[in-house]
């Protein structure tokens, strides 16, 4: 009892405790429900959720030509007796003409997303195409399809274009406005859900036996464990147990404050790495995994308020020593 009551005291003198150092909240933050709604509500930096939202219609904007078939859209739509497998029988492909009109308006709206105009409409129009398309056909669906299509209902909802977007530039009210914490407590919670939910399938015997990935050790990335392990250590150890330790607790780490940056260095290694050895780029034809790489590194923005804020400020102050400099050059003479 008197160790609650010190706690509490702590809280009111503006000390934070052992929870808000490792939580970045602290238990009476969630010792009730209105208190568990403030802290929901609590007014948070838009800046990271800004950048997400940049990169991620910029990435979706080059995914509508790779992943979502736009490059061959004449051959994949083109017949309509062609042999179909939607999710529900009432869903048909339109004409060509009209299934080009359905690419267009994707590509708009990601175009419009990344640069924060009409934001919602365009978060709608995204979202209602996207998920027609991917729906018409179940033999192209993959499990990174699905976040993109989720990540869009997620970013719908919230309010990432308070921040670098022409929507601000329209409506100062909005420009640089802080977010409720639950705009990125919806996201994060995706995030830990895509490793966590990865880490559970690699619970079977044939990953965990370290016969799922073989031979991959030999691949130069991983020549700094080779200096110390064998191929097959490698194999097993850094490859499987690796992965599996590495889905199954990353999020956990991503959530606490005191861990967060070794955790956003391994996720990224790990990323990094699955690009050098799959060859998973955006640009990248035969590849089914897309831009996972760079949608996955884009998305921890989320949980880095500091480095989106350094950013921020390391690109203002560039801004302004442009408009300094070119302040005290001469103009050119016009003899």
């Amino acid at each position: 009892m008197a160790h609650s009551t010190r706690k509490h005291q702590l809280a009111q003198l503006g000390q934070p405790g052992m929870m808000k150092l490792l939580l970045g909240f602290d238990w009476v933050d969630i010792s009730s429900w209105p208190a568990f709604v403030k802290l929901l509500n609590r007014p948070t930096d838009p800046a990271s959720l800004g950048m997400l939202r940049i990169f991620y219609g910029l990435l979706m904007f080059m995914d509508i030509l790779q992943e979502r078939g736009l490059s061959l859209a004449d051959v994949k739509w083109g017949n309509l007796d062609e042999c179909r497998f939607p999710l529900f029988s009432f869903l048909k492909p339109l004409a060509l003409e009209w299934m080009f009109m359905i690419y267009l308006s994707l590509w708009i709206s990601s175009l419009f997303i990344m640069l924060g105009l009409w934001y919602r409409g365009s978060c709608l129009v995204y979202c209602v195409c996207y998920w027609y398309l991917f729906l018409l056909d179940k033999t192209s669906w993959n499990n990174h399809s699905y976040l993109y299509g989720l990540l869009a209902i997620l970013l719908l909802v919230t309010d990432a274009h308070r921040f670098w977007s022409l929507d601000g530039c329209r409506n100062k009210a909005i420009q640089n406005s802080h977010v409720p914490l639950w705009n990125y407590t919806l996201l994060r919670a995706q995030v830990f859900l895509v490793y966590f939910i990865a880490g559970l399938k690699k619970t079977d015997l044939e990953w965990l036996g370290g016969h799922s990935v073989t031979s991959l050790s030999s691949h130069w990335a991983f020549t700094p464990f080779r200096l110390i392990l064998s191929e097959s250590q490698t194999d097993y150890y850094i490859v499987h147990l690796g992965g599996f330790l590495l889905d199954l607790t990353i999020g956990f780490f991503l959530f606490f404050d005191v861990s967060r940056s070794m955790a956003l260095f391994f996720c990224t290694s790990f990323h990094l790495m699955n690009s050098l050895i799959f060859h998973i780029g955006v640009y990248e034809q035969k590849s089914k995994q897309g831009q996972f790489r760079e949608i996955s590194m884009s998305i921890k923005t989320v949980w880095c308020f500091s480095i989106a804020n350094f950013i921020t400020e390391l690109l203002l102050y560039m801004i302004q020593c442009f408009y300094l400099l070119m302040h005290f050059l001469p103009y050119p003479s016009l003899e």
